[in-house]
């Protein structure tokens, strides 16, 4: 079998970065396929977390231009899909789409969230790439010290449903950004350089990982024995975003990058990856409670069919882009990843 990817000049351990978030996400929202263990479905903030990373990340590494530029390439991503998503939802699962719903996508929050963001990392990029150090840790502490203001920290959970879990995410962002000006730094001069030496192996990251995820639920866990604990969920922030920066850490691996080697395993990760944005936005058209007969099957039933719609979405994203791009249409074109 041959690969059906290049990775010349791409972060392989984005690429499989991306392939966990997406996994990861998807079943944060399948507890409707657990009949009598919705419990084990959990894990929404840190595949939150994982998508924000990557973003932060890749945005540092891209070529710079005008703004006008920049924001039109993030959005010609992005756009083509949501507007054929809109359609194929439509024919054949009956959602209604305004054209209000076009632009602000009420049923995927992650949408306009991702786009005000964009545009900030354009000024942060553009005017204080050198600083991002000050940016971390000045923009984390004011959103600590707005979180007590904001939440109602006698009975809400910050990662849960309210619009201020979004503002977290930018924290995200900014930990992608700096491990990806660190990586071409010296080890003395890296933000993140405390976390990390390269020492160790991926043992050793992997215990931090494990860690600093048992420590992320147990957090989780206190803040469920009465209000007063609730007062202290912020201390969550410091495992997760531990946990995320140890689980880029492993996926950097030498020898976990070499599941590349091997074309069935890389291809299966590099399309998975590819279509994390197409994945986000037709699961929930997906899950279903029908198959539940045939727990735990049908898990992987419909992760099979998440990704099989969500290529398909892909395929006519690519042909919207080539219509109104005045391109010559290709088959190849309509049909890549």
């Amino acid at each position: 079998m041959e690969c059906i990817y290049n990775l010349e000049g791409k972060n392989k351990a984005i690429v499989l970065f991306k392939f966990f978030a997406a996994l990861l996400i998807t079943y944060s929202h399948m507890a409707i396929l657990f009949p009598k263990f919705n419990w084990l479905v959990t894990g929404g903030a840190i595949g939150d977390g994982l998508f924000f990373f990557c973003s932060g990340f890749t945005l540092f590494l891209g070529r710079k231009s005008s703004f006008s530029d920049w924001y039109g390439r993030r959005v010609s991503r992005i756009y083509p899909s949501i507007i054929m998503w809109a359609l194929l939802s439509a024919l054949f699962f009956g959602w209604e789409w305004s054209v209000t719903d076009l632009l602000t996508t009420p049923k995927y929050w992650f949408i306009p969230c991702i786009m005000v963001y964009y545009a900030i990392f354009y000024l942060v990029r553009e005017f204080l790439a050198h600083h991002l150090n000050i940016v971390f840790y000045v923009s984390l502490a004011l959103i600590t010290m707005v979180s007590f203001f904001v939440l109602d920290m006698d009975n809400s959970v910050m990662y849960a449903q309210v619009s201020f879990m979004r503002v977290y995410y930018f924290i995200f962002m900014l930990i992608g950004a700096v491990t990806a000006v660190d990586l071409k730094k010296e080890q003395k001069e890296r933000v993140f350089g405390f976390l990390w030496n390269g020492n160790g192996g991926v043992l050793r990251s992997t215990f931090l990982f494990v860690m600093s995820i048992v420590l992320y639920y147990a957090c989780m866990a206190a803040y469920k024995l009465g209000p007063f604990y609730c007062h202290f969920q912020m201390v969550s922030l410091l495992p997760l975003m531990a946990a995320i920066y140890y689980l880029f850490v492993i996926c950097s691996d030498k020898k976990l990058l070499k599941v590349f080697d091997m074309p069935i395993v890389g291809n299966v990760v590099y399309v998975i990856s590819s279509l994390t944005l197409e994945i986000y936005l037709v699961q929930y058209a997906i899950f279903t409670d029908r198959l539940n007969s045939i727990f735990p099957l049908n898990i992987f039933v419909v992760y099979l069919a998440i990704f099989a719609v969500a290529y398909i979405l892909k395929c006519f994203s690519n042909l919207f882009t080539l219509v109104f791009s005045n391109s010559h249409i290709c088959l190849k074109q309509i049909f890549s990843i």
